[in-house]
């Protein structure tokens, strides 16, 4: 298949071959005979087309019209056809009228106005097939990135189901659960309605882009108090929210896997247990989230299910491209997680 440069220049070989061929043709029934002037003339013609034309869509190309919309275009096309236009017909006239037939110009507007209409619509003809094969193209090329947008989204679903709905943050709490049943009836009631709550956010969040920070922060607050169930005094708790940010969108289910990730590779990993803390604050119109765990982040060490990480990463990047940052770093003893989410979606 031949590439866009190929195709713009065999575009521009037959097209402008064919028009000269058809005006040659109109002559010959004008009882025209063909001599060797009509045919330097229509030669002319035909370089004459592709050259000014080709200087028209440089004209394009520097100035970057693809980057409009249809309705700031059209008044650039009319412009330029209109001007090239009226390139066409004097370099014609120069070429033919003086240069080949030696004959002394003398302008007229009767004359020359209808052979500027002419080469006007010609190129407005040469534009309307040059923006369309773009047009269809660049549409194609969108679908394509489009559909491959949907297909990495899918993947990251799914990876985000796999990490969590977490078979043994499950498993353990609902053991959690039934030690408490016969000990402490009422907190087994609330463990219950908690493990509940996360299990349901978990499914219906997920359909969702962005929701409100305290929103996630429920969440959190539900899957935490699940867990000192389990750990009791192994696991502290800190929060310092600022009331500001609370109301920030953030991807669902983001913080909640970080948190998650923390308590799982840092305080269960840890005898004597330790703390997790979540501060949030608003800096150059980004949340910033950080997230304190005890213990050692190695980056070396990828764990099997470890698919939270990733999906944050990935995530992020498909909401906000570049402009969202996720970092995890070892600092004074503990393992720093930070998140900064951006103001807008791009």
């Amino acid at each position: 298949m031949l590439n866009k440069k190929k195709l713009y220049w065999v575009s521009q070989i037959i097209g402008w071959l064919v028009y000269v061929l058809i005006a040659g043709f109109f002559n010959l029934l004008n009882n025209n005979e063909l001599n060797a002037e009509l045919i330097v003339s229509l030669l002319c013609i035909y370089l004459i087309g592709i050259t000014i034309s080709h200087i028209y869509r440089t004209v394009i190309v520097r100035l970057n019209w693809m980057r409009y919309n249809i309705t700031h275009l059209i008044p650039r096309v009319l412009m330029g056809v209109i001007v090239f236009g009226t390139i066409v017909y004097f370099i014609q006239t120069i070429v033919l009228d003086i240069i080949i037939t030696n004959t002394l110009y003398q302008f007229s507007f009767a004359d020359a106005f209808p052979k500027i209409i002419n080469w006007t619509l010609l190129f407005l003809l040469w534009s309307l097939f040059y923006f369309l094969f773009h047009f269809i193209n660049n549409y194609k090329k969108e679908e394509i990135k489009n559909l491959k947008w949907q297909a990495t989204k899918n993947e990251i679903e799914l990876n985000k189901i796999k990490s969590q709905l977490n078979p043994h943050f499950i498993f353990n709490s609902m053991n959690s659960i039934r030690a408490l049943v016969d000990e402490n009836p009422m907190l087994a009631k609330d463990a219950i309605t908690q493990l509940s709550n996360v299990l349901r956010n978990s499914l219906l969040m997920g359909k969702k882009k962005v929701i409100p920070f305290n929103e996630e922060l429920k969440l959190v607050n539900d899957y935490l108090n699940l867990e000192k169930t389990r750990f009791e005094e192994r696991l502290i708790i800190k929060k310092n929210i600022d009331k500001i940010t609370e109301s920030f969108l953030v991807p669902p289910l983001m913080v909640q896997t970080l948190v998650e990730n923390g308590i799982k590779h840092g305080t269960s990993q840890l005898p004597k247990g330790g703390e997790i803390k979540i501060d949030s604050r608003i800096e150059n119109d980004s949340l910033i989230i950080t997230i304190y765990n005890d213990g050692y982040y190695d980056e070396t060490q990828q764990p099997e299910t470890g698919f939270g990480l990733i999906n944050t990463k990935q995530r992020l990047q498909l909401l906000y491209g570049d402009h969202a940052h996720f970092k995890i770093v070892n600092e004074d003893g503990k393992v720093k997680t930070e998140l900064i989410i951006p103001k807008d979606i791009i």
